[in-house]
């Protein structure tokens, strides 16, 4: 069963300000743990948000092309933020195979066939989770980029499956198919590293 981050976010807020109800500080307790909880979970990334659920060519690699940059991104900044090892070797490995599958990517765009341009940058959502990582406290900086490793690599996982099973387009779904193993290790390590803290 998945746990939808969205949900346990919002039940973690909703027990902190129950917790506060019987403090005469109450209201100021609950806002607090919400702003908190505010900077450090990112904003909600689940596959229906995600535009690249699409099995359009463009949809696809807007998708591909845009978890790359976010990949690489927050790894960048877990490498610098994180003090636990094996945080900093998780991030290590996203660049390695994200930096690997954006080159994946170009090289099936540069052969032809594909009508379809991998945006320049990321979009607001992906940059607000790079905001969230950037201004979350040391002392939650792990929790908080773990899980945005599974949301980020849930959604991932259902694009890449998707277009694999329903893409319009052969190299793209070739891709898409030789990507989709890394990409599901990726969410399992996420998954257990963030279990466990």
């Amino acid at each position: 069963m998945r746990i939808d981050p969205l949900f346990v976010t919002t039940a973690l807020a909703a027990v902190i300000a129950l917790a506060g109800c019987n403090r005469p500080d109450a209201n100021n307790a609950a806002t607090d743990a919400n702003a908190a909880t505010a900077v450090a979970t990112p904003p909600p990334a689940t596959p229906a948000a995600m535009p690249a659920a699409a099995t359009t060519a463009q949809g696809f690699v807007t998708a591909a092309a845009t978890s790359d940059m976010y990949e690489i991104a927050a790894a960048k900044i877990a490498q610098q933020k994180s003090k636990t090892p094996a945080v900093k070797a998780l991030a290590a490995k996203m660049i390695h195979d994200h930096g690997a599958s954006t080159a994946e990517l170009k090289k099936v765009l540069a052969g032809g066939g594909v009508a379809a341009t991998p945006p320049a940058a990321m979009d607001d959502r992906h940059n607000g989770m790079i905001a969230a990582l950037d201004q979350a406290p040391a002392g939650g900086f792990d929790k908080a980029y773990m899980d945005q490793q599974v949301a980020a690599h849930t959604e991932a996982v259902a694009a890449f499956q998707g277009y694999a099973g329903g893409g319009d387009n052969d190299a793209l779904k070739a891709f898409a198919t030789k990507v989709l193993p890394t990409i599901q290790s990726h969410l399992a390590m996420a998954k257990q590293m963030d279990g466990a803290m």
